[in-house]
């Protein structure tokens, strides 16, 4: 079995029918699938979309390109959502586009990691062109009780980002810019990556994995197979053993 555990199909802008792309991932392996809010109207999406499948749930969290327009009733929908809810996400920090100011940005971050350890749950992080101000916030929390439990999604920083990552107890998630990176020292980085620490996700319909790429405008969850088959290449692993370890990893950060 495999999990996409990053992926947007209940997005009002995704161009494939629903229930047509669950059964393709199906046919590819993949039983379980994360749909992640990105807003309060998209959380509330997710967990309104996968409420009518078996084998996918959502996340309910504000992405930093939209911190400026505040936390809002997150909260509520977090203690309504029930047992489809299995993280909040994606949340954290962008300075590369600067869609909303960085101290709202960082200030947004600290509420939502509040939330996610008063309610128990794993947090699924956004971070791009911002880490030295991420693992300061982060770091905020150590003593927290419980734990910060996440995952990097759509890493491809350097090595000396994931071993502060690895430090901090995170996972990984590996997409498609997995199969066709060209910079030899993030190749090297995702084969360096400790097995028991990545997940798989498509971010679909984001970042169309290869040998697809370039020939199709829309990713689909039943492409985390291929993005297995590659990095278990990489690795020089057998696909059942990348597939096994990503969907216990999976299994274990999101109680799914």
């Amino acid at each position: 079995m495999l999990i996409d555990t990053h992926c947007h199909i209940h997005d009002v802008d995704y161009p494939l029918n629903g229930d047509e792309v669950i059964a393709r991932a199906h046919q590819a392996g993949v039983m379980k699938m994360i749909c992640i809010g990105t807003s309060l109207d998209d959380s509330h999406r997710a967990i309104d979309f996968v409420s009518g499948f078996d084998g996918l749930f959502a996340s309910a969290g504000i992405h930093p390109h939209y911190a400026k327009d505040g936390i809002g009733d997150l909260e509520q929908i977090i203690k309504s959502a029930g047992d489809k809810l299995v993280a909040i996400g994606e949340i954290g920090l962008d300075y590369h586009y600067n869609n909303s100011p960085r101290e709202v940005q960082i200030e947004l971050l600290n509420k939502q990691i509040e939330l996610a350890l008063k309610y128990n749950l794993p947090i699924i992080f956004h971070v791009r062109d911002a880490y030295d101000d991420f693992w300061s916030v982060l770091d905020n929390f150590k003593s927290a009780e419980p734990k910060i439990r996440g995952v990097l999604h759509c890493f491809t920083d350097t090595m000396e980002s994931a071993e502060k990552g690895l430090a901090r107890g995170l996972y990984f998630g590996i997409n498609g810019i997995s199969t066709f990176i060209k910079d030899d020292l993030q190749k090297a980085m995702f084969a360096a990556l400790p097995l028991d620490r990545i997940l798989l996700e498509t971010d679909a319909p984001f970042l169309t994995p290869a040998p697809f790429r370039g020939t199709i405008n829309v990713n689909e969850p039943a492409f985390i197979k291929n993005i297995a088959e590659y990095n278990g290449a990489i690795r020089q692993i057998t696909f059942d053993e990348i597939a096994n370890v990503t969907t216990v990893n999976a299994s274990k950060l999101f109680s799914i």
